[in-house]
């Protein structure tokens, strides 16, 4: 990227964000603080009112707008593509707010971009690799979370257990939303359990914002919350250490028990799973033979030994 196309995309950047920081705008375009206090000089000298506040970042300041800005075909395909994924992976709400966004975003493109998009539309599609994504969540609820989020109100939900298939009313804290293993889940504080909860979006059964505040101080982030797993919540973290000559075997399969994050560890992977279910995972885990080596949790490991011993016993009788 030249620096006139830097300027330019500092600039949009500067004007997507209430504040940003050096080291956001370092990060994203790769290059060093020093550069970036270069950059923001010649913005300023062209006459961008850019403020800054120690400690905290730059910022425009509220009178000064940017004349529209137009998008690549390249830019404009790629969100028709995530258009398309959302559809799949999202409720009707979040589905028709991102129709709306689409056309307004498709209304500001010039004549051969449009051709373009209406021309390649029909030759996108996102079909579901499995009946779990079939599922429909029901309507507003990951936008009422991110109301909650962001206003800092207390949530009110009916919760069906998947470990006690009872309903559950629970008043929670929440923390944000995450995708993993074909389900969008709300890790959220529970006041009920007095924790940290996973809760699968797709069994809460009711919600609505109250009015009660909650402070973000001391909260965890979601990577915060799964990095600190323990086998005492209901879906607990496991680490396994895999051959990587299996990994065409277990591509796709690794998602339908909770894959959420993978190490590269040379001839092998260290992967990382949400699972709620030793019994589930372990009988998985018992078809990769001595090509998986379960980190943890310990539990896991002596499911594992019942479970090859209950096998020894069927097959080779004493």
């Amino acid at each position: 990227m030249n620096r006139i196309d830097r300027l330019t995309a500092i600039l949009i950047h500067l004007q997507s964000k209430k504040i940003v920081t050096a080291r956001e705008i370092a990060e994203r375009f790769d290059i060093c603080k020093r550069t970036v206090y270069r950059d923001i000089r010649s913005l300023e000298e062209a006459g961008i009112p850019i403020g800054s506040e120690a400690g905290a970042g730059y910022f425009i300041v509220d009178s000064y707008h940017l004349p529209p800005v137009g998008f690549s075909k390249e830019e404009a395909s790629a969100l028709l593509i995530a258009n398309k994924l959302t559809q799949k992976l999202a409720d009707r709400t979040l589905q028709d707010n991102l129709n709306s966004a689409l056309y307004k975003i498709r209304s500001v493109l010039n004549v051969s971009e449009k051709e373009f998009i209406a021309n390649i539309d029909q030759h996108i599609e996102v079909f579901s690799s499995s009946p779990i994504q079939k599922k429909e969540i029901p309507e507003k609820i990951i936008d009422t979370i991110l109301k909650g989020i962001d206003k800092k109100f207390a949530i009110n939900l009916e919760y069906n257990s998947l470990s006690k298939n009872e309903v559950t009313c629970r008043i929670v804290e929440p923390v944000g939303i995450c995708h993993y293993s074909f389900n969008w889940h709300l890790i959220a504080y529970c006041k009920m359990r007095k924790d940290y909860r996973d809760f699968r979006i797709d069994r809460i059964k009711s919600i609505r914002i109250t009015e009660e505040k909650f402070s973000q101080e001391n909260k965890p982030s979601i990577r915060d919350y799964f990095n600190s797993f323990s086998s005492n919540n209901e879906v607990f973290l496991v680490k396994l250490l895999i051959n990587k000559k299996i990994l065409p075997q277990i591509s796709h399969a690794k998602y339908y028990f909770g894959f959420i994050d993978e190490k590269d560890m040379g001839d092998k992977l260290e992967m990382s799973f949400l699972s709620n279910s030793d019994d589930y995972i372990g009988k998985w885990i018992l078809t990769l033979l001595d090509d998986v080596e379960i980190i943890e949790p310990e539990s896991l490991k002596l499911s594992i030994v019942e479970m090859a011993h209950k096998l020894q016993k069927k097959y080779l009788p004493s």
